[in-house]
Order: structure tokens, then sequence, then C-alpha cells
């Protein structure tokens, strides 16, 4: 157990969790085999139904169906060769980092964990998916794996003002952790400790949860603490919870940036987040 600034509330701290490969080979040919016959449908649908509610309103610049499920392939397929290149022709006829996520990443991480939730995958293949969705976002953004973004892979995940329901679950945590992230849980819900421990230690990303519709002021307020008071200027804030999905229009008034159905999506939309707080 750890304190802030030795006087602070306290926190959890937890570093990266190594996530053993056994068989890698067929650990890829399972996860080719998935994503052929089980995600790239769905993304697929997802697409055109998406697609069809937006109509003529549809930006010119988001993948197609045919880019969706080629890169789907080439990321998570067997080999995942030949990817890079095809994101470069991406990111040069316009599509952006939000399209791509939008129409990609999020989608396919989601439904990863949802496979895992139905017992279909295990979380080795999980973990396997995810760290190539991440390799999308280094690749896309021109951020190099090294060293020095590692480091950067700290994310605090706070409870919301008088919230008992945390959106650091051990679930959340563990999948944030295989993915090399450094996880820190405050414990204390009260709203001044989030920005208080951002305004000593430097995150890329912090995560609140809120379970009930009564603290969506409160919460507000928590994040335009934190975003005056934080080390990192530029970092990246993600909500979530039960009061968060039933009220999904909450995020942007909230003064967020994004949130997460699930642990898989959680870890996509933080290295997002990270990547635009590096930018």
């Amino acid at each position: 157990m750890n304190r802030a600034g030795g006087t602070g509330p306290e926190v959890d701290f937890l570093p990266p969790l190594p996530v053993a490969i056994d068989a890698p080979e067929v650990r890829y040919a399972k996860l080719s085999r998935i994503v052929a016959e089980l995600v790239v449908p769905r993304l697929l649908a997802l697409h055109d139904k998406a697609r069809g509610e937006a109509g003529t309103d549809a930006p010119a610049t988001s993948p197609g169906s045919a880019e969706i499920a080629e890169l789907a392939n080439l990321v998570l397929g067997q080999q995942g060769d030949g990817a890079a290149e095809f994101l470069l022709r991406l990111k040069n006829d316009g599509v952006s980092l939000d399209s791509l996520y939008a129409d990609l990443l999020e989608p396919t991480a989601r439904h990863l964990g949802e496979l895992w939730n139905d017992d279909k995958i295990d979380f080795v293949d999980v973990t396997l998916g995810v760290s190539r969705l991440q390799r999308i976002v280094l690749l896309f953004e021109g951020l190099e794996p090294v060293e020095a973004l590692d480091a950067k892979r700290k994310v605090l995940l706070a409870v919301a003002p008088g919230e008992q329901h945390s959106y650091g679950s051990a679930i959340v945590q563990k999948f944030l952790r295989a993915a090399g992230w450094h996880v820190w849980t405050c414990t204390t819900p009260r709203f001044e400790e989030a920005a208080d421990i951002a305004a000593q230690e430097w995150f890329g990303v912090i995560g609140f949860s809120l379970g009930s519709d009564i603290h969506q002021e409160a919460l507000a307020t928590a994040i335009a603490r934190v975003r005056e008071l934080s080390l990192n200027p530029k970092v990246g804030i993600m909500v979530g919870g039960s009061a968060i999905a039933r009220n999904p229009q909450w995020v942007e008034a909230l003064g967020a940036d994004g949130t997460a159905a699930n642990g898989p999506a959680t870890v996509i939309l933080a290295k997002k987040l990270l990547a635009g707080s590096l930018g």
C-alpha cells in the first residue's frame, strides 16, 4: 500500500503482469480462426449498421467493409504481416485514428471480451489479440514500442465522488496489467484524491467509475480539477460504470474523453488516449 506524497490518500500500485504465450503457433492459428469465424462477421455487421444509420452523413474517410476485414485479418491473423504498410495507406487516404478506433479497434476488443465472458476463448487468447490491436495504434501514430513509451503506460483508476463501485475492478486491472500498464487505484471515494495524486505523479490516463446518477455533477467537477492540476496537461480521461452505460451521452458532458464496455476495450481506449497524450 502506497501513499501519494506520504500524507495523501492511500493508493494501490500494481505493476505490469507478464503473460506467457504457450505454444505460440497454436495460439496464433486459433486467434486467426476466431477472427475469421467470429470477429470479422461481427465487425462488418456493426459497420453496415452504422453506415445505414449515418446515411449521407457517413464520413468518406472512414474505413470501408473490405478494409476493415483486411486489416482485422492482417493484424489478428496467424502471421500479422503487412499491417504497417496497410495502415500507412489508410492514413495517407485520410483515415483518422478516431475512425480506426470506432470502426475496428474498439468493437474488436469489445467482442474479444464478450467471447471471453462466454468462455469461448481464454485470457491468453484475448491478451494476444489485444496486444496486436495496441500495435495498430503504435504503427498508425508512428510511436515506436520503446522503453520510454512503456514507462508512460501509467493509469490511475479512481472511484467517483461518493461511489462504492470501482472502475478499477479486478478484471479491468488484470487486462490493463497484461497489456503492459502500471496500474494505480485510488481507494477512498473523494474527488480531491484523483487530482491530488495526478498533481504529484505523471499519468497517461485516468479512469473514473460512476454507478449513481446523482453524482454526475460531482464527477464533472472532479474531472475539471484533474485537468487543472495534472502533471500531464494532456492526460486522457475515461469513464465507466452503470450510470455511464445508462447515459452514454454523459461522457462528453462530464468532460471525459471516452468510455469502454469491458476490460479488453478499456485497454484499447487507454492506448488511444495515451497516443493522444503523447502527440
